[in-house]
């Protein structure tokens, strides 16, 4: 059996959310949920994937590790991206040699998207070109301002985002949400006690692996 079911609980426990929120979060029912972290049964390729999104998780980690704090914490760009300010400046991420997001994933920086109600100052919209889904978070590019809503409706050259209408001629490009990052600025005093307890586990299994 994974540890999915485990994980997903301190995910819940960690980021404060309750079965029903975090069901909403990877589409599924709180029963799902719960049946998850009971044991009573193994997560499909769907779920697992919608995890591994949503809270920027590998898969491995989530089915064959126990999930640290830290992991959970927030994440760092990878490494690899040699100057992360220009290239999310510009919205474009260029991954050569990265296996970690998809070849067309754009990064789309809070400051360049109009007011809205669904991200916040300092997030980054991750997205991918897509044709519009109905009920799908989209952000639409236009007049060199990106624009961020539910699908209402769309026809070949209009899509209507949020009761709003916006041309797809004039369209510089038509993306579908697949996550906000929000920064972790700091964590909370549990978060700093789990992650210093499960700092002390590590150095006394790797005391114990040495001896």
């Amino acid at each position: 059996m994974s540890k999915f079911g485990k994980n997903i609980k301190k995910i819940r426990n960690v980021r404060g959310l309750t079965q029903t929120q975090l069901a909403d979060l990877l589409e599924v029912s709180r029963g799902v949920i719960s049946s998850y972290e009971e044991g009573r049964a193994e997560p499909k390729i769907e779920t697992i994937l919608k995890t591994a999104e949503v809270f920027h998780l590998s898969t491995d980690i989530l089915l064959s590790s126990n999930v640290t704090v830290n992991q959970l914490s927030g994440f760092s760009l990878p490494t690899i991206i040699q100057n992360p300010v220009n290239q999310l400046s510009s919205g474009i991420f260029s991954r050569e040699n990265s296996g970690i997001f998809p070849n067309n994933l754009i990064f789309i920086l809070s400051d360049q998207v109009e007011a809205n109600a669904y991200i916040k100052p300092d997030e980054i919209i991750f997205a991918v070109p897509h044709e519009p889904v109905v009920g799908k978070l989209f952000v639409v590019q236009s007049n060199g301002v990106y624009k961020i809503g539910k699908v209402d409706d769309y026809k070949p050259n209009s899509i209507i985002l949020d009761n709003s209408t916006f041309s797809l001629k004039e369209s510089k490009g038509l993306y579908e949400v697949l996550g906000i990052y929000s920064p972790v600025k700091d964590k909370t005093p549990l978060e700093k006690r789990l992650a210093s307890m499960e700092h002390k586990i590590k150095l006394l299994e790797e005391q114990l692996k040495s001896q």
